[in-house]
């Protein structure tokens, strides 16, 4: 046989490798990132909010926005859509007063980055000291501790993690105003979704705190 051939099979051969190894590596990408949810579409979530203020010194003032906790009767998060690590919902937040604020958003998974005002969604099934999200480079974030939440349908695994930051008040040169913020949370091991939230802000010119919370009351996918 001419070499000539020989040759252009041997080019072809290769071409083919190639091309079976980029779909390979393609077909493995999207399975490990779909493998990030592990909520499905139509899946629900409802919520009760609730806010507190405590107020120290006699020029401090409850901020307006904790009358939207307090006047809220549920917020409910929908799973409409995934899309590789990207998983998109409806949310629902309803006020006593019958109205209501609706929007659409979504969550990368992976990156943790997100669209709107939800984004306590975490990928499946992760453990203590695993990265919150695995592509996530910004903070470092990781699961502190995995234990168990009981239910009225039975016990879940559940996941907690929390971060303590300390800002100053630009507009303060002494730097002396500061506002120390505290969030722990804990969120359902096996669908990534969160369960309990716990917000804590100190405030030490003037001096006061903010307590706001999110506790799951409803879900499709157990019973609470």
């Amino acid at each position: 046989m001419p070499k000539k051939a020989i040759s252009k099979k041997v080019y072809i051969a290769i071409f083919l490798l190639v091309i079976l190894g980029i779909a390979t590596a393609a077909i493995v990408y999207i399975t490990q990132s779909s493998k990030l949810a592990g909520v499905n579409v139509g899946d629900t979530f409802t919520y009760k909010l609730m806010g507190y203020s405590v107020l120290f010194s006699s020029d401090a003032v409850t901020p307006a926005y904790l009358s939207q906790y307090n006047n809220t009767d549920y917020y409910q998060v929908t799973i409409t859509g995934i899309k590789g690590s990207v998983v998109s919902f409806d949310t629902v937040w309803q006020f006593t007063n019958g109205t209501a604020v609706q929007n659409s958003e979504w969550v990368n998974l992976a990156y943790g980055n997100s669209s709107g005002d939800f984004w306590a969604i975490y990928p499946s099934n992760i453990n203590a000291k695993n990265m919150l999200y695995p592509k996530e480079a910004n903070t470092g974030l990781v699961v502190n501790s995995t234990g168990s939440q009981p239910y009225s349908s039975d016990t879940r695994q559940t996941n907690y993690w929390s971060i303590e930051n300390v800002f100053t008040d630009a507009n303060d040169p002494t730097g002396n105003t500061v506002q120390d913020v505290l969030t722990s949370l804990y969120f359902d091991k096996q669908t990534g979704m969160l369960v309990d939230l716990t917000n804590i802000q100190y405030y030490n010119n003037p001096q006061y705190n903010i307590i706001t919370t999110w506790q799951l009351t409803n879900s499709t996918v157990w019973n609470v």
